[in-house]
């Protein structure tokens, strides 16, 4: 591939100059990628400036990935359309119109739950089996960098950052301070309580330190974080979970130090 990747920015706790091919792409995740050779490689190891537009749910896509919809910053624009005509050629279907055009779409790997059956189910689960992505997933709205190997989807006839080994929130430039945690929480609103199809977790404002919103089964079991810098409303789509009771923890990282614990229900 003649074109490179190179980024420069700079803000409050993240300054990156040709944040590029240094060695951050951890190989265990492509791993632990099912039938990799379904996604041919253009770089093995790149960095993305993006901002988040969707996620979607792990259940629409039934091998647990988790399909993130990124903007991709304007020296990044490129990788939406960037084509070889030899993967081209290689393209097993027809659905290669993304769900918003413009977007690139990335992918974080066994994140939720496998449902997908038959030989591509087994393959699935022993790519996945005793391991867990702890990438954390960013909110809505947030300005991220994305590391991990840009590659063509065969199946989909997409290009994608898959799987994603890094992401990391850019604080705002606006954010000249940092805010007292217990003030960041004093205001926090979970609502509505019992959720149905969304539930929404509301910060008195947008953090200028990463916070990640922690989410566990009652039995302590970490479901998903989700990291939160430029946004203070993080809205999720929990139509596919099961009715119960679940966990949560407001977490500021730079610190590592837990705000608020608490707990929600889900009913349908």
């Amino acid at each position: 591939m003649k074109k490179r990747l190179h980024l420069t920015a700079f803000c409050m706790f993240i300054g990156i100059s040709e944040f590029f091919g240094q060695g951050l792409c951890d190989t265990s995740y492509w791993q632990h990628t099912y039938l990799n050779n379904r996604l041919p490689i253009y770089d093995s190891c790149v960095t993305m400036a993006a901002t988040i537009v969707l996620l979607d749910p792990p259940l629409l896509t039934g091998d647990g990935d988790y399909h993130i919809y990124t903007r991709p910053d304007p020296l990044y624009t490129w990788m939406v359309t960037y084509r070889t005509p030899e993967y081209q050629a290689r393209c097993l279907g027809t659905d290669s119109l993304l769900q918003f055009p413009g977007c690139l779409n990335v992918e974080e790997v066994c994140k939720g739950l496998i449902i997908d059956g038959g030989t591509d189910g087994a393959l699935i689960h022993a790519a996945c089996d005793g391991w867990t992505d702890t990438t954390y997933l960013p909110n809505a709205g947030e300005h991220v960098l994305i590391t991990g190997p840009f590659v063509y989807d065969t199946v989909h006839c997409w290009n994608e950052i898959h799987p994603v080994s890094q992401c990391v929130v850019i604080v705002p430039p606006s954010c000249i301070h940092e805010i007292d945690g217990s003030s960041l929480i004093d205001g926090l609103k979970v609502f509505p309580q019992p959720a149905n199809s969304n539930i929404k977790f509301q910060l008195k404002q947008a953090p200028c330190s990463l916070v990640i919103i922690k989410l566990y089964n009652i039995k302590g079991q970490e479901l998903f974080g989700y990291g939160m810098s430029g946004t203070n409303t993080l809205d999720l789509d929990v139509s596919s979970w099961s009715s119960g009771d679940y966990l949560y923890s407001i977490v500021l990282k730079e610190e590592n130090k837990i705000l608020k614990t608490g707990k929600f229900t889900i009913t349908h």
